[in-house]
């Protein structure tokens, strides 16, 4: 069973959402964690998971979509 790491943590869910879709677009498999309390949206976070052997060539990518954005 893949091992599934934080790549991400972010409070704006689209923009999570975003980095998600290019981390796909790219061919690494990439999923949403939610852990926003939806009582008070203002505590937790979204994270972007991705699977360990990815994780290297995921990071490089958010930190490119991060400088482009």
């Amino acid at each position: 069973m893949p091992k599934w790491i934080t790549i991400l943590k972010d409070q704006e869910r689209l923009s999570a959402e975003l980095i998600k879709n290019d981390l796909i677009n790219r061919g690494i498999e990439a999923v949403i964690l939610d852990k926003v309390d939806h009582n008070y949206p203002v505590f937790g976070l979204v994270e972007i998971k991705v699977q360990e052997h990815q994780a290297e060539m995921a990071q490089l990518i958010v930190k490119d979509f991060r400088i482009n954005d």
